[in-house]
C-alpha cells in the first residue's frame, strides 16, 4: 500500500447527484484557517493533515481525521476513524463527498498519488502548507480537475 492511500469507505456514497460538476461549492473562512494554521504547524514536524469533506447541503464541513501515516510528508487516514465519520454524517442526512489533505512542501495541487488513492468523481481540498494557498479539485476518470469554491 502506498502511505497516500485511504482506506476507503463504500464508494457508491460519495457519487450521488448532490455533487454535481456545475454546484457552487462554499466553504466557511473559520474552517479555512483552522485547516491552514494546523497544517502549517504540523509541517515543521513533517506531517499532512487530513480529513473528509461532508456536504450538509449549504457547504462543505471538514471534519479532521487522524493520519496514521509513519512517512514524513504522506497521509493515510485511519479507516475506523473514517467509518465512524462517514456513519455519523449519515445519521444527520449529511454526505461524505470527498477528503482533504495538506502538502507540507508541495503545491496544493493532487499528485498521481493522490488520485489514485481517491474514488472516482469524488472532491479533494488541498492546502499548501508553505504557501498557504487551498484548492479544491473534482478527480474524475484519473485527472484532477480545479474547482472554485465560495468562502463564506
Amino acid at each position: 500500500k502506498k502511505d497516500t492511500e485511504i482506506l476507503r469507505p463504500q464508494p457508491w456514497r460519495w457519487l450521488s447527484s448532490s455533487h454535481m460538476p456545475n454546484r457552487k461549492y462554499r466553504i466557511r473562512r473559520r474552517d479555512l484557517r483552522h485547516l491552514r494554521a494546523t497544517a502549517v504547524a504540523n509541517a515543521k514536524n513533517g506531517r499532512e493533515v487530513c480529513g473528509l469533506l461532508v456536504d450538509n447541503g449549504y457547504f462543505l464541513q471538514l471534519r479532521e481525521s487522524r493520519n496514521i501515516s509513519k512517512k514524513e510528508g504522506s497521509y493515510r487516514m485511519d479507516m475506523r476513524e473514517v467509518c465512524s465519520l462517514e456513519r455519523a454524517a449519515e445519521k444527520l442526512n449529511l454526505e461524505v463527498i470527498g477528503t482533504y489533505h495538506s502538502h507540507t512542501i508541495w503545491f496544493a495541487e493532487p499528485g498521481d498519488s493522490d488520485i489514485a488513492g481517491t474514488w472516482d468523481n469524488s472532491l479533494m481540498l488541498i492546502v499548501d502548507a508553505m504557501h498557504k494557498g487551498i484548492k479544491l479539485w473534482r478527480i474524475k476518470n484519473g485527472r484532477a480537475y480545479h474547482l472554485s469554491f465560495e468562502t463564506i
